[in-house]
């Protein structure tokens, strides 16, 4: 459970390391969900155009888990991997809806052909019942 640092001095479990472990384990959560969202995205006729789009740091784009098309729809989904689905649509702050919709509205920036399309920000979200369940059009921009 705890990862063991060991020092001739000091022989003991240090809160850091217990904490990197905690974030490594939801890290390959999200991986993980993100990979499940993709494969339920592809068996319902969505088209993945950028899987985990991750922005230079700097460039005022964040990262954006996965952007989808389906006719005339261009989704930007947040994919989210709690216990239950009410906390994973909790867990989507309104800060983290602004950076998501500034980073679409520079990733549309960087790419004309798609401006044509209606945009909507979408939420997949995986809790225990394991199969993504997607939310079309989660919240409105601002």
């Amino acid at each position: 459970m705890f990862m063991r640092v060991r020092l001739p001095w000091l022989n003991r479990v240090t809160p850091e390391s217990a904490r990197i472990q905690r974030g490594r384990r939801a890290e390959r959560r999200g991986r993980l969900a993100e990979i499940l969202c993709l494969v339920r995205l592809w068996g319902t006729w969505w088209r993945v155009i950028a899987p985990r789009l991750v922005g230079k740091r700097g460039a005022g784009f964040g990262e954006i888990d996965i952007v989808a098309k389906c006719g005339r729809i261009l989704a930007f989904i947040e994919v989210k991997a709690r216990a239950s689905e009410y906390e994973a649509l909790e867990s989507i702050t309104h800060q983290q809806r602004a950076r998501l919709q500034s980073a679409a509205a520079t990733f549309l920036a960087q790419s004309s052909t798609l401006a044509k399309y209606d945009i909507r920000f979408d939420a997949m979200i995986v809790s225990e019942r394991l199969w993504p369940g997607r939310i079309g059009d989660a919240w409105q921009p601002e």
